[in-house]
C-alpha cells in the first residue's frame, strides 16, 4: 500500500529570553520514517520540551532522551506488527497499544537512560535524579490507514483540513494545582498522565495536515483563536524551501510572542492544496482564503495582538455585543453544563490569561466574540466579561447567557479580583 502521507518536516528554535540570559534550549523535535513488519510506510514525529529552571538543570537532555526512546520504541513494535493483512491487529489493539503499552515502554527506558546519564556524569548520589531532567512529550505515529497520537504535559496538536479550517485536538486538561504544573516522564505515575487517541483514515485520499508544537508556540499567542489561524499558516508554508521557512516563523514568534523555545512537526496527508500553493481564492471558504495574507504580516499581527499592543485585525471588526449568545457559544456552555461538575472549574482555569488579559485592558473582547466558530470557550469568557465594571456581567446580560449554576459560579470566581498580583510569565 502507497502511504499518503508526505515526509514530516521538523523546526526548533531557542526562546528569545533564553538566548538572552545565555540559557540552553530545553526543547527537542525529531521526526522518522519507518516501516512495519510486512513493509508498509510509516511516518512519525515527536515533540518534547524540557521544563528548565533551577529545579530541573538537566531537562535539556532528559527532552533529547524522551525524543529519541520515543522514536526507538515505536521502531521497534512495528518491526513485529504487520499493518495489513490477517495477522494485523486491529484499530482497538493500536489504540491500546498508542494508550497504555507505548507510554509505559517510553517511561521506562526514559528513567534508565536518565539514571545512567547521571551516573556517567560522577556526580554525588541524588535521591530524585528524574526530576533534574524533567520534560513533557507529544508523538504521533501515522500509518497508511490510521494515524494516533499519545504524549504528556503541555504539548498542542492542531488538524488543519483541506478548506484550512484549523482545530485543536489534544490539549493537556486543567490540573487541580492550576498555574504552570504540567504532566512530566519524572513523575512515578507519568505512564498513566499519557493522553493518546486513534483516527482511521476515512476516505483513503483525505486530504488535511498535523501540527503537533511545544507550547511556546500557542503562549506566544493571545487567544486559542490565533493559535489556530497561526498553526494553519504553518500548515500552508509552501514545499519548497519549507524547512527554512519554517525556521524563520520560529524565530518570529519567539522574538515577539512569549520568549520561550518553540518546536514543531507537522505532516501533509494527500493531495493537500494549501492556499499558498495556489488553490484558486473564488471557490475557497472564508477560512482559506485568509490564509492568502503573506506569512510575516500575519504572524506580527497576530503575535503583536498577543502582546496586548493592539487587537484590531484585519480580519476581526468591532461590532456590539448581541444580546444572545452565538450558537457555538451557547454549544459551550451546554456541554459544560451537561459534562462532569468536576470540569468545568478546570476548564476556566486553563484560560486564566484570558480572564486576566479583559480583566486589565491587554485584551478586547469583541475579537474574541467574533472568533467563536474558533474558539467557542473564548467567545464564553468574552460574552460574561464586563467592561464598564472589570468584572463578570449582571442583571439581564448574565439572564441572556443562560448559564446553569455552577457555570455561573465557577465564571463568578474567575472574575473575581486577584488578592495577590499575577504572576509573570514563566521563562
Amino acid at each position: 500500500m502507497v502511504s499518503g502521507w508526505r515526509p514530516p518536516l521538523q523546526a526548533r528554535r531557542i526562546g528569545a529570553a533564553h538566548q538572552r540570559k545565555g540559557r540552553s534550549c530545553q526543547d527537542a523535535v525529531a521526526v522518522a520514517h519507518c516501516r512495519s513488519h510486512d513493509g508498509q510506510p510509516v511516518e512519525v514525529m515527536v515533540v518534547a520540551d524540557g521544563h528548565g529552571g533551577e529545579r530541573y538543570p538537566l531537562s535539556d537532555v532528559g527532552s533529547a532522551l524522551a525524543c529519541e526512546q520515543a522514536l526507538l520504541a515505536v521502531e521497534k513494535h512495528l518491526s513485529h506488527r504487520a499493518l495489513q493483512g490477517a495477522q494485523a491487529p486491529g484499530l482497538e489493539a493500536w489504540a491500546h497499544w498508542l494508550g497504555t503499552e507505548l507510554p509505559e515502554q517510553i517511561h521506562s527506558r526514559w528513567l534508565a537512560l536518565v539514571r545512567e546519564h547521571w551516573q556517567q556524569q560522577s556526580m554525588a548520589p541524588e535521591a530524585e535524579v528524574p526530576r533534574l531532567y524533567g520534560t513533557t512529550l507529544g508523538l504521533v505515529v501515522m500509518a497508511p490507514c490510521w494515524w494516533g497520537y499519545t504524549g504528556l504535559g503541555d504539548w498542542d496538536l492542531v488538524r488543519v483540513d483541506a478548506s484550512g479550517q484549523a482545530a485543536l485536538l489534544s490539549e493537556e486538561a486543567a490540573g487541580v494545582g492550576g498555574g504552570e504544573a504540567t504532566g512530566s516522564l519524572c513523575l512515578e505515575q507519568a505512564a498513566q498522565l499519557f493522553r493518546s487517541g486513534l483516527e482511521p483514515i476515512e476516505p483513503p485520499e483525505a486530504s488535511f495536515g498535523l501540527l503537533l508544537s511545544t507550547d511556546g508556540i500557542r503562549k506566544s499567542c493571545a487567544t486559542d483563536a490565533d493559535f489556530l489561524m497561526l498553526a494553519a499558516h504553518l500548515i500552508a508554508t509552501p514545499a519548497a524551501g519549507a524547512s527554512e521557512a519554517l525556521a524563520a516563523n520560529l524565530d518570529q514568534i519567539t522574538s515577539e510572542g512569549s520568549g520561550d523555545d518553540v518546536s514543531m512537526a507537522m505532516a501533509l496527508h494527500g493531495s493537500l492544496n494549501t492556499p499558498c500553493e495556489g488553490t484558486a481564492a473564488v471557490e475557497q471558504p472564508i477560512q482559506a482564503r485568509s490564509l492568502q495574507v503573506r506569512m510575516p504580516v500575519l504572524l506580527g499581527a497576530l503575535l503583536v495582538a498577543s502582546a496586548g499592543l493592539g487587537a484590531g485585525w484585519y480580519w476581526l471588526q468591532e461590532r456590539s455585543l448581541a444580546p444572545q449568545p452565538a450558537a457555538a457559544v451557547r454549544r459551550q456552555i451546554n456541554q459544560l453544563c451537561q459534562g462532569p461538575t468536576g470540569a468545568i472549574a478546570g476548564t476556566l482555569s486553563s484560560r486564566r490569561s484570558q480572564f486576566t488579559g479583559l480583566r486589565q485592558g491587554r485584551l478586547t473582547a469583541p475579537p474574541l466574540l467574533a472568533a467563536a466558530d474558533l474558539d467557542p470557550l473564548g467567545a464564553l469568557i468574552a460574552s460574561s466579561f464586563d467592561p464598564a465594571t472589570g468584572g463578570m456581567v449582571q442583571g439581564e446580560a448574565l439572564k441572556a447567557l443562560g448559564l446553569c449554576p455552577l457555570l455561573a459560579a465557577a465564571l463568578q470566581r474567575q472574575w473575581q479580583p486577584p488578592t495577590i498580583p499575577d504572576l509573570p510569565a514563566p521563562r
